[in-house]
């Protein structure tokens, strides 16, 4: 069994169940994955469903696509029930350097957290998952917040600018900066999604990375692929802390990890097999329900 094998076999152990706030347009595709893997989801929305759900989730994901003031209040309703438990919280900030509503809303979470963090009231982790763009929105903003100047990009929810040596060492200079600003206690991963899938966390003030070299054009596509990375990095990480509490952060990125080239993965079998994007869809959901079997 391989690596991603390892990471995902727990899940079909565990069944951890994840709740879900999500984008509308996603939501079957991440309950299917979810099944798939051999997770199980629930999806409440409604403020007081949403603290019930998180008081029993074993895993949480918290998507800002298709964001409105429903979704807003039930994640301001469990945010507090969340953090207090030792489970994964996944937070997408979709399109986050083209909407500021979402872009405020992420830093209110993770100032919440922080606060929490701070009066050692804090058991969750934290995995802000996004491309490029939308971490680097996330980025922009804290900085300007301490007075920092950025220049803009443009460019929509998928648009990933091209990188050089120069600003791939900035770029993760500026990661390293960003987590530096949270409390130490406060276990804060990024997840950028793209040509390279990458986690990144502090360990003892140090920036540390896993990388996933690999790709799958046809994941870019379709729809929800991002959406489905968000589901499985809960399935994995959630079923991690319910085989060992204490396990590392660096446990947690490897599992996180796992999650996304268990995707990218599985979308490259599915690729090979199918004619179109239709078949594409299909086929990833049966490759995704052989990954801990591979």
């Amino acid at each position: 069994m391989d690596e991603i094998s390892t990471r995902f076999d727990p899940v079909r152990r565990h069944s951890p169940l994840i709740h879900h706030i999500s984008n509308y347009v996603t939501l079957h595709d991440c309950a299917n994955a979810a099944y798939a893997v051999g997770a199980r989801p629930t999806m409440a929305f409604d403020p007081q469903e949403a603290v019930l759900a998180a008081s029993q989730a074993d895993a949480i994901v918290w998507n800002l696509g298709t964001f409105n003031s429903q979704a807003a209040a039930a994640i301001k309703a469990s945010l507090t029930i969340a953090a207090a438990r030792p489970i994964p919280v996944v937070i997408d900030p979709v399109g986050a350097q083209s909407y500021p509503g979402r872009l405020q809303f992420a830093h209110e979470c993770l100032s919440g957290f922080a606060s929490l963090a701070e009066r050692n009231q804090l058991a969750c982790c934290m995995f802000i998952r996004g491309n490029e763009s939308e971490l680097a929105a996330l980025i922009r903003a804290k900085d300007a917040a301490a007075g920092k100047q950025h220049a803009q990009p443009s460019g929509g929810v998928d648009h990933c600018p091209k990188t050089d040596p120069v600003r791939f060492w900035a770029k993760l200079s500026s990661y390293q900066q960003f987590l530096a600003t949270f409390p130490a206690n406060m276990a804060l991963f990024l997840v950028e999604t793209g040509e390279r899938d990458r986690v990144l966390f502090l360990h003892n003030g140090r920036l540390e990375q896993l990388v996933h070299e690999q790709s799958c054009l046809s994941l870019t596509r379709i729809t929800g692929a991002g959406c489905v990375s968000n589901t499985l990095i809960a399935a994995t990480t959630g079923a991690a802390l319910m085989a060992d509490v204490g396990c590392s952060r660096s446990e947690l990125a490897a599992a996180a990890l796992a999650a996304v080239a268990g995707l990218v993965r599985a979308g490259q079998r599915a690729e090979d097999k199918s004619t179109g994007i239709g078949t594409f869809r299909s086929l990833l959901l049966d490759e995704l329900g052989q990954t801990a079997t591979m």
